[in-house]
């Protein structure tokens, strides 16, 4: 199962896939018609994309219209722009935080520490229909890598550099300081 971030990814997945093929070829924004014993939601084309007989369906086709491909499209598009900025922060090693909820304190740690906890992500997940019981088997993120530290070569000093000890005082030097002709 993927963690939270992957989870939410995939739903948007899904419903950019399905309003792609519900837009059909060229069809533009849906708009509502209702008559006395029946509605319909059209689209530019004049195409009928819902029809009821019936009792108008005034509501229900207003509903329809405002849910378009179109605007599922935009939703979808502004969902992913969230998941980029919410994600996974790979300058942490230690823990998978979250990149988008920022840092506090001097020393500029994580404001979410775990991103499957990101109250923007959580949110969002909300509005795709995340339940406790998918949150509970999701998987939790690892955080990234740490960068490999390149081995110093012949001649390189890592750490301070070697200072002479020659010019501490006798009285500093304890018993088994190294004799005076070493620095």
């Amino acid at each position: 199962m993927p963690d939270l971030h992957g989870w939410i990814t995939q739903q948007v997945d899904e419903t950019q896939r399905i309003a792609e093929a519900a837009c059909g070829q060229g069809a533009g924004r849906w708009h509502h018609e209702t008559g006395y014993h029946s509605g319909r939601v059209e689209d530019e084309r004049g195409e009928t994309v819902v029809y009821d007989e019936g009792a108008p369906l005034e509501e229900e086709a207003a509903h329809i219209a405002l849910h378009d491909p179109a605007a599922v499209l935009r939703r979808c598009e502004a969902d992913r722009r969230i998941l980029e900025r919410h994600r996974l922060d790979p300058d942490v090693h230690y823990e998978p935080a979250c990149k988008g909820c920022g840092t506090y304190g001097d020393m500029e740690l994580p404001e979410t520490d775990n991103l499957n906890e990101c109250p923007e992500l959580l949110d969002l997940a909300h509005a795709h229909g995340l339940t406790p019981e998918i949150l509970a088997s999701l998987d939790q993120p690892v955080p990234p890598p740490m960068p490999e530290r390149p081995e110093p070569g012949p001649g390189i000093r890592i750490g301070p550099p070697a200072r002479s000890t020659r010019s501490v005082p006798a009285a500093l030097r304890g018993p088994n300081w190294p004799s005076q002709g070493r620095s």
